[in-house]
């Protein structure tokens, strides 16, 4: 169980994602879920709740993909911590993620399980 309030940003084009990640925190009350669409309209939520912890995607259509929207996360005042999921699994594809300034980077599909884990262990 979480003890630390946790404020969650997840970015996701797809709603289902989206709803699966909102889904596995239901029964972690210390965690607020916040969602966003793209990059654009995440970082614009990021700058206005300071999120603990966000989650994005990385292919999301529009003017700033979740590479970006990570670099863009990185560069502000009060960056936090970033954890990357994508179908996009090769080598080459991680390390764009980690040189965007992602802390952690996972390929989908990523389980409930696995990301109560990931915000447990950066609560801890």
């Amino acid at each position: 169980m979480i003890e630390k309030n946790i404020k969650l940003l997840v970015v996701d084009d797809n709603i289902l994602i989206r709803t699966l990640i909102r889904l596995s925190f239901k029964r972690q009350p210390k965690v607020d879920v916040f969602e966003a669409e793209h990059g654009a309209e995440g970082f614009i939520q990021f700058q206005t709740l300071h999120p603990d912890i966000v989650i994005t995607d990385v292919m999301m259509p529009g003017e700033m993909d979740g590479l970006g929207f990570c670099r863009q996360i990185k560069a502000s005042a009060n960056p936090c911590y970033v954890v990357m999921i994508s179908g996009k699994g090769q080598q080459s594809d991680i390390d764009l993620g980690m040189q965007a300034g992602a802390d952690l980077y996972k390929v989908k599909p990523i389980s409930p399980t696995e990301l109560i884990s990931i915000v447990e262990k950066y609560a801890a």
